[in-house]
């Protein structure tokens, strides 16, 4: 049974001495499986894909954040200035900023949500009450 699993020790090793196969993708070949890998449920996946999403969603505002403050001449201004009294630049500046409060609130409830999935899983498999 080349396949098995046996436990040697703490470490998950087939019978030809090599990590786990069923979790050694995860690790480079110096990495050793001590069995306690346990892979995450679709539910994990998919808000950990969302969140990779909304990173890169940050990331790009933030880099317009910065061209707009590496204008020569440019003064951020409050949320509630006076529409006619801000330059384009300064309007673009504020609609970025919102943008980018939104994103850190979808981000704080997406981290939420895959706290909630990283708990069910843990009490499925017997690790909490």
């Amino acid at each position: 049974m080349s396949g098995d699993v046996e436990k040697d020790g703490t470490i998950s090793v087939t019978e030809n001495g090599e990590s786990c196969p069923t979790c050694h993708q995860y690790f480079d070949k110096e990495d050793e499986c001590w069995g306690n890998y346990v892979p995450l449920t679709r539910d994990e996946e998919a808000i950990l894909a969302q969140m990779r999403t909304v990173k890169v969603k940050v990331t790009e505002v933030k880099r317009r954040l910065e061209e707009l403050e590496g204008r020569n001449g440019f003064e951020p201004v409050s949320g509630d200035a006076v529409d006619g009294a801000a330059t384009k630049e300064q309007t673009q500046w504020l609609e970025q900023k919102q943008n980018l409060d939104m994103l850190r609130q979808e981000w704080r409830q997406l981290d939420e949500k895959r706290q909630e999935a990283a708990a069910f899983r843990m009490k499925i498999l017997g690790h909490e009450d």
